[in-house]
């Protein structure tokens, strides 16, 4: 497949992030002199590949390559290093190209400035950016994001990361101790643990067996030493990559890049070479308990190809068939039919550097797996024996073109691709053409390559199983300025907004409507999650199987949800396909049939999805904070509703429900991509005209009070990691005044989206936690200021503690403006970010104007926070962090923090 894509299960675990921590200074003093500069390196080779791609490689032996795109105003600059955990040599097992990764992007020391200037978090806040840096089997990358004027500044910095970084005996020792608490974190991790075990038999006697992360034993004994040879060997421009795309001016990119990267050296490359991956002795099957699992998780691997391979195409149309959407093989047959399955998915990984596997996993109820995994051996089986349908055949084409035309909306989408296709073929344009030949391929191709790797005599099978079981089972201003939005409002009281741009082929739909779990009490909790998602599997005239094969023709998807405030749907598709999505969406909306036996179909998910919240440590913490912190209000709750709710829920409850929440009043449509805004303004007024009048009655839930004292609750868990939660009451959404300041004092706190501030930099500092991060929750009715982290057992009364001294001193802190500015930056980049694709901007749209904010909100927010004052921020620290604090821990060891709190 191209390379851009990973097997599901791959890629939640194989790639290790580091957020990046604040950096302490350099080795050098900050009274030297700045040496004199070094000369711009010179460009010895530049093409221009397809797409207006330029390719060039510098004197020291760096490729650079740039791609400007005028999408919207940003740009995304990576950095790849040929340094993963296969090429590790000597210290192959100990996770030191992890390791490495979280020094590298520490302090990077720009000529002219002093070490003292060079405190990373600073420049990144200073620039406003999204950062972030991660490894791989492979290879490790780094990246900043930004509005598109900070481009240079971009480059600048990561340059001074992989040519200039300064790795102290006191950065190694925080960091050392930290990638020490991620291997611990990932063992209550399921799916991590799944993957270890899978891919151990997978590629046994490879490197690629081998976890990033390392082991437990070999990463302890690592030393600044180590890390420092390493370093030296991997980390030379001939072995790197360097990205940038975005709105920017190619020449000056590159010139820019010339400069940033003056004086680092070509070295010597390192081996790189692999041995090969050996064929499988046999069926080679594992079964291994987790204590967290409540189902059985399953995956059933192939032997197959490496990436440069002419089976390369016909391997990933058969995946697509069987396992991409709602009406793909598996999914129709395992999960809606046989009703075996709760999740089943599917990929063909094709790495460059040797035979790859082609892959099914399934999660079901234990008491189910035997005759899932026998149904899914017979759907492969029938593969082999008989040529797929032509509908199958077109209908996988057709995902395959929407996936790599929605893969082109984000910067950091593109960048990646692109790097990814150069070190994987050579070739920045692989995924280009890797589209026009999914287009050639046959149906008798797909049955040839599924009798050639699909070897149900030598395959590897492994189940991860619940305890018990397991002996049985042996855009900104810039961007607003380029659309011109129709804004209407239909005589029933909905409001509609239609923004058309031809800078994309495709068109994404979002109704929202107030409800969520606002509609619900405990008696009716996961009424309103069944009928958002139910309402899709069936409308109108059309059958579910209707509908999941039209989006699969039409390369699109189509969801329902229930949020805490809202239920939404949202739809996507190729835009030659509008027509008839808009119809099933008005359909979905208005007229779902709410079937019984679909009810049946996915009830079991539903209930699967509860049961899984004590899988993992943080929605567990959730519900427990959730329960403790709204008592009985509907905020109180999980969306995804009560076990008994669920079990009992009829059809008839389902569709009464949809009849109280569904009002004209109380929602809104939009619509972006490209379209005609004419014929689609007459099609929604006609499609949506019998949308029942008025607005849904919601009720009002006072604000949640915790004494002036405060308040602890501990629950007792069976992880090996602690959790804490520290909350205080919050604001509605439409407090405005407040907001806004309250959201800058959050990113000072703790940074936003990505963590930094006050309390990662303590936290993480004193290698407390693995993951700390406030942030203000905000609702049509009021809501909760948190702060949420995760650590060792015992550690965690010093957690409790450091957290509540922070918000305490946050409730008195007067910022300076400079402290203001550098955080505005950071809210302002990481909301052009987040808003790229269609279906973000149109879901943007639509809940800003249900709210009352109007839909293009978005273009006003930087006018907004660059209103805030210092003294904004001090009066709402005072307003809402001045009074009492509820605590909340999720722990094995509760007696550790209740003598903590009775030491205080």
């Amino acid at each position: 497949m191209r390379p851009a894509r990973f097997p599901a299960v791959l890629a939640a675990v194989a790639v290790a992030v580091c957020l990046l921590p604040l950096a302490r200074g350099a080795d050098e003093p900050a009274g030297k002199p700045a040496e004199k500069p070094a000369e711009p390196l010179k460009i010895a080779q530049r093409t221009v590949a397809s797409g207006g791609v330029v390719v060039a490689k510098l004197s020291n032996g760096l490729t650079v390559i740039v791609k400007a795109t005028r999408s919207a105003p940003v740009v995304c600059v990576r950095a790849y290093v040929r340094a993963g955990s296969m090429y590790e040599g000597r210290y192959l097992g100990c996770g030191i190209s992890h390791l490495v990764e979280h020094l590298v992007a520490k302090g990077a020391v720009h000529e002219g400035q002093s070490p003292r200037q060079q405190d990373t978090r600073s420049r990144v806040s200073d620039i406003g950016g999204q950062s972030n840096a991660s490894t791989s089997m492979g290879r490790t990358q780094y990246y900043i994001s930004a509005a598109a004027g900070r481009a240079m500044e971009c480059i600048d910095l990561i340059a001074d990361w992989m040519a200039r970084p300064a790795i102290t005996e006191e950065d190694f020792r925080r960091e050392h101790g930290v990638v020490q608490r991620e291997l611990e974190l990932g063992k209550d991790n399921a799916g991590r643990q799944m993957w270890y075990a899978h891919g151990a038999d997978a590629f046994r006697g490879h490197p690629a067996a081998v976890p990033i992360i390392g082991y437990e034993a070999t990463l302890r004994k690592l030393t600044l030493d180590d890390v420092l040879d390493y370093h030296r060997r991997m980390y030379v421009p001939n072995n790197m990559l360097f990205v940038v795309v975005g709105d920017v001016d190619v020449k000056a990119a590159l010139e820019r890049t010339c400069k940033a990267f003056a004086g680092f050296e070509a070295g010597r490359l390192p081996d790189l070479s692999l041995p090969p991956v050996k064929p499988l002795p046999g069926i080679v099957r594992t079964v291994r308990p987790h204590p967290e699992l409540k189902e059985t998780l399953e995956e059933i691997s192939f032997q197959s190809i490496p990436l440069l391979h002419e089976d390369l195409w016909p391997l990933d149309v058969l995946s697509t068939v069987l396992s991409a959407g709602e009406s793909s093989r598996l999914v129709r047959k395992l999960r809606r039919e046989l009703k075996l399955v709760t999740s089943i998915s599917g990929s063909s990984w094709t790495p460059a550097w040797g035979k790859g596997i082609f892959n099914v996993s399934f999660r079901s109820a234990p008491d189910k797996a035997d005759r899932a995994e026998k149904a899914v051996l017979h759907e492969l089986r029938a593969v082999v024996g008989q040529n797929v349908s032509d509908d199958e055949l077109a209908r996988a084409k057709r995902q395959m073109i929407a996936d790599f035309v929605y893969s082109q909306q984000s910067v950091e989408s593109i960048s990646q691709m692109l790097a990814t296709d150069y070190l994987s073929t050579g070739d920045p344009g692989f995924s280009r053409d890797y589209t026009r030949r999914i287009q050639a391929v046959t149906a008798e191709q797909i049955r040839r390559v599924a009798r050639k790797y699909l070897t149900f005599d030598r395959m590897v099978v492994t189940r991860l199983v619940p305890p018990g079981r397991f002996a049985a089972a042996g855009g900104s201003d810039k961007a607003a300025a380029k659309s011109s939005a129709v804004t209407l409002e239909l005589p029933n009281g909905l409001k509609v907004v239609l923004n058309a741009t031809d800078a994309v082929g495709l068109v994404s739909m979002a109704f929202v409507t107030k409800g969520g779990l606002l509609a619900e009490e405990a008696r009716t909790n996961g009424i309103g999650g069944l009928m958002a998602s139910l309402s899709t599997k069936g409308a109108s005239q059309r059958s579910a199987d209707q509908i999941a094969r039209f989006f699969a023709r039409a390369g699109g998807s189509i969801s329902g949800a229930c949020g805490n405030n809202s239920f939404y749907w949202r739809a996507a598709v190729l835009d030659d396909s509008f027509d008839e999505a808009i119809a099933i969406l008005a359909d979905v909306v208005q007229r779902p049939t709410f079937a019984e036996k679909e009810l049946e179909i996915l009830r079991p998910i539903r209930l699967a999805g509860i049961d899984r919240i004590k899988e993992d440590w943080f929605p567990e913490l959730q519900r427990f904070f959730r329960g403790e912190f709204f008592g009985s209000a509907p905020y109180g709750l999980m969306t995804v509703g009560r076990r008994e709710v669920v079990e009992a829920a009829t059809v008839k409850q389902i569709a009464a429900h949809h009849r109280r929440c569904i009002r004209a009043g109380s929602s809104v449509l939009a619509i972006y991509g490209n379209f005609d805004v004419e014929a689609a303004s007459k099609r929604v007024r006609k499609l949506f005209a019998d949308l029942p009048v008025g607005q849904v009655e919601l009720p009002s839930p006072a604000a949640p009070t915790v004494p002036a004292a405060g308040r602890m609750k501990v629950l007792k868990t069976e992880k090996r990691i602690a959790a804490v939660l520290v909350a205080a009451p919050g604001m509605k959404v439409d407090n405005l005044e407040d907001r806004f300041a309250v959201t800058v004092l959050d990113t000072i706190i703790s940074g936003y989206q990505l963590p930094s501030g006050w309390l990662h930099t303590e936290l993480r500092g004193k290698q407390l936690v693995y993951v700390v991060h406030a942030y203000n929750w905000a609702g049509l009715a009021p809501g909760a200021f948190m702060v949420y982290a995760a650590g060792q057992p015992e550690k965690a009364p010093e957690v409790v503690r450091i957290i509540r001294r922070n918000l305490k001193k946050a409730a008195g802190y007067k910022p300076s403006q400079d402290e203001i500015d550098r955080a505005v930056n950071t809210i302002l980049t990481a909301d052009l970010l987040g808003n790229q694709s269609m279906s973000d901007l149109a879901m943007s749209a639509a809940l800003d104007e249900l709210y009352g904010f109007g839909w293009d909100f978005r273009s006003k927010l930087e006018g907004l926070y660059r209103k805030v004052t210092p003294a904004d921020v001090a009066r709402v620290g005072r307003k809402y962090l001045g009074g009492g604090l509820l605590t909340v821990v999720t722990t094995p060891q509760p007696g550790l923090v209740e003598k903590g709190q009775a030491d205080e």
